[in-house]
């Protein structure tokens, strides 16, 4: 069984989201970040950087979000068929931990930047009920998590 790994208020919210929506069955195994437990070895063996979340699924291990969220949408077959499609996913998944959550997350930048990123993201949604269209992907769970977040 896949295991995610993650602490209480950390990423690994949207990764457990996504996990839901595919209907996987996982174990959630919550570290105490402010006891320092991802900084152990024993989960540095699975991120040498001590963040998370991260997965071991099987004997694969992987981690950062939307690195997670790519793997998960290609293993559960709901990536696109072509490049340029799967490209597409893999733009707003990155848009989502890069621009748009430098925007959220950074205090200095949300007034100068949650409209500049907003504007356009509400234009497309007042569009179609999804960022790409009519049918809910990773890239819905990846930006969703960003914009519900509260700040």
């Amino acid at each position: 069984m896949l295991k995610l790994y993650g602490g209480d208020r950390s990423r690994a919210s949207i990764v457990r989201w996504y996990l839901e929506e595919l209907n996987v069955p996982y174990e959630f195994v919550k570290l105490d970040m402010q006891a320092g437990e991802h900084c152990q070895s024993e989960f540095l063996a699975i991120n040498p950087m001590g963040k998370v979340p991260a997965i071991v699924d099987g004997d694969f291990q992987l981690w950062e979000s939307g690195a997670i969220l790519l793997y998960l949408a290609e293993k559960h077959d709901k990536m696109p068929p072509t490049l340029e499609g799967r490209a597409k996913i893999a733009q707003w998944v990155l848009f989502a931990n890069s621009s748009l959550s430098i925007g959220v997350f950074v205090e200095a930048n949300r007034e100068r930047e949650l409209p500049r990123l907003m504007t356009p993201l509400n234009e497309i949604l007042e569009q179609q009920p999804f960022i790409l269209g009519n049918e809910f992907t990773v890239a819905d769970v990846a930006v969703g998590s960003v914009v519900g977040y509260k700040y």
